[in-house]
């Protein structure tokens, strides 16, 4: 045993990658995070002109309705306006009707008086003396139409201001 062995020398790869490989790695891990940081900051721009484009949808809603009530409220006063005016004319022409009917009535009454006049003052009751009657109470029956006429002439009811006043709100 005095013989010495020699072993043969193996070289045994190292396990360490190629520099090439390692060079590949190290940029593909600063593409990876380039591209994270890009995504997220384009993620974090489209989320605030989504919040943006909602902002702006609020108020343009909020405005729209606003515009809305107003229109509507002033479609209210126009409607209420001409109501009044509406009952303001037939207010007018009830009292136009109601003084015609008042007059044809005293017109009516006057026939029925000339006519009853008539009946009563001739030949049948006594000639002269009845016409003399008649002839006073027709102008008795004349002046109490005419007062008639007075108490049933229409008074006017009507608010000039109110009228000035809707009239300057057209204008």
């Amino acid at each position: 045993m005095s013989e010495k062995v020699v072993l043969p020398k193996f070289e045994i790869a190292t396990e360490r990658a190629h520099p090439a490989v390692a060079a590949a790695k190290m940029v593909g891990g600063l593409l990876l995070v380039s591209m994270l940081l890009l995504g997220g900051a384009t993620y974090r721009r489209h989320a605030a002109q989504l919040a943006a484009e909602q902002q702006r949808d609020a108020v343009i809603a909020q405005r729209t309705a606003e515009a809305n009530a107003a229109e509507a409220a002033a479609k209210a006063r126009i409607a209420e306006a001409a109501a009044k005016e509406a009952a303001a004319k037939a207010k007018v022409e009830a009292d136009k009707l109601a003084a015609k009917q008042a007059k044809e009535k005293t017109a009516a009454d006057a026939k029925l008086a000339m006519a009853e006049e008539r009946h009563h003052g001739g030949r049948h009751h006594g000639g002269k003396a009845s016409a003399k009657a008649s002839s006073k109470g027709g102008k008795a029956l004349a002046t109490k139409s005419a007062a008639d006429d007075k108490k049933s002439a229409p008074k006017s009811t009507r608010d000039n201001a109110a009228i000035d006043k809707l009239l300057a709100s057209f204008k």
